[in-house]
């Protein structure tokens, strides 16, 4: 590890006030390694980064040259725009080709009758897409999947030499959550599929409950012995290191295809081994 490196992973267990002068200026002036970058929340959304490079370093590791990654409500096109910009540092570093993806319907939150929805904090047409400004700006660089979730999800596929391995999920709804979840059962994902779920937890005005929103579609999603989406815990420990503890850390979930082909193959290198200190 570098003395950069060295000091911004340092400087990342710092108290909060500090961390977060060091954050802003590496986020600023993008010095260091981009994990060590990562791991002290250094760089934009640190959220994108985490999945996209921990996804990128799966389909690696299995053999693959290329790997897709999805936004589930792209709204004004922020996040997609901050993940492409996370693509061209993790292709660079790991030699992997980084397909990317937004679904949207392009009009805002859609009607709905459903009151899982929590219809009383969010309006229909909330969050509409300026669609022209968005292609301009991520033209070549990212897919815009446009219409209703329920039916771009079930008529697009990954590329076929690119497993799906990342997926950003911020629909908002419970309807739209569940319909958008169906992704992870395709054929060509990789055999872990790491997630973000922004609404997750919510606000006192949307008062999020384990029977509405986003946890309940979890939680219906899980139904089947086949298939798990959980919260990663990875992020307790990561934490634990010594890391300024953020909100996102709770966000972080892992889809696992236990039936996938490839799910038991090994990626390390060589055998763990503890040897006994004399």
């Amino acid at each position: 590890m570098s003395l950069v490196d060295r000091f911004i992973d340092v400087s990342s267990r710092a108290i909060p006030l500090r961390a977060l002068v060091v954050r802003k200026l590496v986020q600023h002036f993008p010095i260091g390694s981009y994990p060590v970058r990562l791991n002290a929340s250094a760089v934009d959304r640190p959220w994108y980064g985490w999945c996209l490079f921990h996804a990128a370093e799966e389909a690696k590791k299995l053999g693959h040259n290329a790997v897709t990654a999805v936004e589930m409500g792209v709204a004004g096109g922020n996040g997609l725009v901050c993940l492409c910009n996370h693509r061209r540092e993790i292709e660079k570093l790991l030699e992997i080709e980084i397909v990317l993806a937004g679904f949207d319907s392009g009009s805002g939150l859609p009607p709905s009758n459903d009151p899982r929805d929590q219809l009383y904090a969010l309006p229909s047409g909330s969050y509409e897409m300026d669609k022209e400004a968005l292609e301009k700006c991520i033209a070549g660089r990212a897919e815009l999947v446009l219409g209703d979730v329920s039916r771009t999800v079930r008529q697009w596929e990954p590329r076929a030499d690119a497993p799906l391995g990342a997926v950003y999920f911020d629909l908002d709804f419970y309807s739209s959550t569940m319909s958008a979840l169906s992704i992870l059962v395709k054929q060509n994902v990789l055999p872990r599929i790491w997630c973000y779920l922004d609404d997750i937890s919510g606000y006192p005005d949307t008062a999020v409950t384990d029977g509405i929103g986003v946890p309940a579609a979890i939680r219906d999603f899980n139904l089947s012995p086949e298939r798990q989406i959980c919260k990663d815990h990875i992020m307790q420990s990561h934490s634990f290191r010594g890391h300024v503890y953020e909100k996102w850390h709770d966000q972080i979930y892992t889809y696992h295809r236990f039936t996938h082909p490839t799910y038991n193959v090994c990626l390390a290198n060589e055998k763990h081994q503890l040897r006994l200190g004399i």
